[in-house]
């Protein structure tokens, strides 16, 4: 397990293992992980309780309270890392423990040779009924750490997690490592290629891949 301090009222993040979790911290995790993401975004196949991410990161407080957690997994086509979820307490929010996490996930990701970028989805909070000003605030904090809208995905959906056959819009950002600022055309389909494969097929509908295909603009991101 890898700690990081970062100063003495400030978040300690670790890098774990689902393994050595202890049955609080694990507990504390699914806790924190179904009040962020709704059902859309979770579902029973896809409890953080049962998965085996690649990598995993938990953040305490001073007083070593499981505050936030984040995890990623390998995408092999396109050498990428997709940041599958990071969420932080509510009461916890404002305190510096999401910036700490994503400052811990490139310190550990830049060394990891086989790793091009990270790559995340956020929901679009143009196209998310109801325009809650906390989504445009959440691709905001993604693009302050670096992370770029894919541009040729501006119409791009995740197969709703919850509802097989739905649709959930989504932004898809891109944050480099080392000299990959930008995920170019084939990079794209590489990382839809492997997020339908490893991670959505059992919940998309026929086609949902060549159809988010389809739509990619013919542009340089």
């Amino acid at each position: 397990m890898n700690e990081r301090g970062t100063g003495p009222d400030l978040p300690t993040v670790r890098r774990r293992e689902w393994r050595t979790l202890s049955p609080a911290d694990r507990r504390q995790v699914e806790v924190i992980w179904e009040e962020a993401f709704p059902p859309a975004e979770r579902s029973e196949h896809d409890s953080v309780s049962r998965r085996n991410s690649t990598w995993l990161w938990t953040a305490h407080s001073s007083d070593d309270r499981l505050t936030g957690f984040a995890t990623a997994l390998s995408l092999p086509r396109s050498r990428a890392a997709y940041l599958e979820y990071l969420a932080v307490l509510p009461s916890e929010r404002g305190s510096g423990t999401g910036a700490a996490l994503l400052a811990a996930i490139v310190d550990d990701l830049e060394a990891e040779s086989s790793v091009r970028g990270i790559v995340l989805e956020v929901e679009d909070p143009i196209r998310t009924p109801g325009r809650d000003p906390l989504l445009a605030r959440r691709v905001a904090f993604y693009e302050r750490w670096g992370a770029r809208r894919v541009a040729s995905l501006d119409d791009y959906s995740m197969p709703d997690l919850a509802n097989p056959g739905g649709l959930v819009p989504m932004v898809v950002l891109w944050r480099g490592i080392r000299d990959n600022p930008v995920l170019d055309r084939d990079g794209v389909v590489r990382v839809l290629t492997d997020l339908y494969h490893g991670y959505y097929a059992h919940a998309a509908a026929e086609g949902h891949l060549q159809e988010m295909l389809n739509r990619m603009k013919h542009v340089v991101p």
